[in-house]
């Protein structure tokens, strides 16, 4: 049976590399529902940056900061 793992990834545009990754924690039954849960994490996770110390909206927009998103394939065994 396949599962669905959601992983997202910091990336720097500007620097053009995606140095940290983070699962979710969110698992799927189908590539659909990880997809349609990703865009909806990815833009909340961007939209809370801001509250953390480090992450304020000069350094996003100097380094071209977004959040990018796989469906990792999870096979298990029957």
């Amino acid at each position: 049976m396949t599962k669905y793992l959601l992983v997202l990834y910091m990336c720097s545009m500007t620097a053009g590399t995606c140095p940290s990754s983070t699962v979710a924690g969110y698992q799927f039954d189908t590539h659909y529902d990880c997809v349609n849960a990703g865009y909806g994490l990815a833009q909340k996770t961007f939209r809370n940056l801001e509250e953390l110390e480090d992450w304020d909206k000069n350094y996003i927009n100097e380094n071209k900061i977004v959040i990018k998103f796989e469906c990792r394939d999870v096979t298990l065994g029957v």
